[in-house]
């Protein structure tokens, strides 16, 4: 690792490398587990808020294997589509971790929502019934297309429903989901979306939400919520009546100003999932969530992946340090 160039590589190099969500599960949880064992090192995320809804964020993570380190910068501004731009714009530098050297820099959008939905999928690989397959979406932006493609590799589902404020994003959503030979229905309310549904992914944007408006006692016995909004369109006091909640690091947490939930809803977190410290899914009945901001070992489980392999298959260019 001691070359003087630096592997680039653009978003179609990342998103041809074959990624799997197995992979990014075993990933995930190998990293997870090295953090308890001391031998990975996950910092809280940063954001900067420099006014109206823009967002400004990096992560930080390490391991010892794969011995890499990766920062992700990501920008946000909801107002970019009014100029025909893109609203989060994202790059992740790799490093070797023992020399602390720059080894490369990928495209971070695609990563960005696949380690979303990558975290989303470890937790209900353990929280979820194996046999769910009904997933309903509220709503149907890009973190609900990534969770689909993600949920349709660990459960076997049959159809989906989607509730979203735009036709658009709701209709992409829904021709995908049957191009995958799935049953697909556009939903009226959140009730007629949640009732009878297995598994429940929200993201709902802050930018577009005034108020909260769903309530988990709609859920149904046995269902499972992956909450990527941060649980703000979920009225409160619902989510203290489900059965187990999970969040994704409860050191994280800890440092937040706004919490995702009450600390003593807790049940734990993706850790101690991964580790076997708490357990999975207990009973088919119980309703179970997993409620998150994102984590930098997820950034380093998807960029580790896609320097790894692109290594192996000669994939991206080189630029001169």
């Amino acid at each position: 690792m001691t070359d003087e160039s630096l592997l680039y590589l653009r978003r179609q190099d990342v998103q041809a490398l074959g990624i799997t969500t197995k992979d990014i599960i075993d990933t995930i949880e190998s990293l997870l587990r090295q953090v308890a064992e001391g031998r990975a090192w996950n910092t809280p995320k940063a954001q900067i808020l420099p006014g109206g809804a823009k967002l400004h964020m990096s992560t930080l993570a390490t391991a010892s294997e794969p011995s890499l380190m990766a920062v992700k910068s990501l920008g946000m501004n909801p107002d970019n589509p009014q100029s025909g731009l893109e609203t989060i714009g994202a790059l992740i530098t790799v490093f070797d971790a023992e020399s602390g050297l720059p080894l490369g820099i990928m495209d971070g959008d695609w990563i960005t929502g696949v380690r979303t939905a990558g975290l989303s999928a470890t937790a209900a690989y353990h929280l979820g019934r194996k046999d769910s397959e009904t997933l309903a979406f509220i709503g149907c932006g890009l973190q609900a297309r990534c969770h689909l493609e993600a949920f349709s590799q660990i459960f076997p589902l049959k159809r989906i429903r989607a509730l979203g404020r735009g036709a658009v994003n709701r209709d992409r959503l829904l021709d995908m989901a049957r191009d995958m030979g799935l049953e697909a229905d556009a939903s009226g309310d959140a009730a007629a979306a949640l009732s009878g549904a297995d598994l429940v992914v929200s993201s709902v944007p802050h930018t577009t939400l005034k108020e909260s408006f769903l309530d988990a006692d709609l859920l149904s016995p046995g269902s499972f919520v992956a909450m990527t909004d941060l649980t703000r369109p979920w009225h409160a006091e619902s989510i203290a009546r489900l059965d187990r909640v999970f969040i994704d690091n409860r050191d994280q947490e800890s440092f937040m100003a706004d919490p995702m939930v009450s600390p003593d809803l807790i049940s734990g977190d993706l850790t101690d999932l991964a580790t076997g410290d708490k357990p999975g899914r207990i009973n088919d009945r119980e309703r179970t969530v997993f409620a998150f901001r994102g984590l930098a070992v997820g950034d380093l489980a998807l960029a580790a992946l896609c320097y790894t392999k692109a290594v192996e298959q000669g994939v991206g260019s080189r630029l001169e340090r």
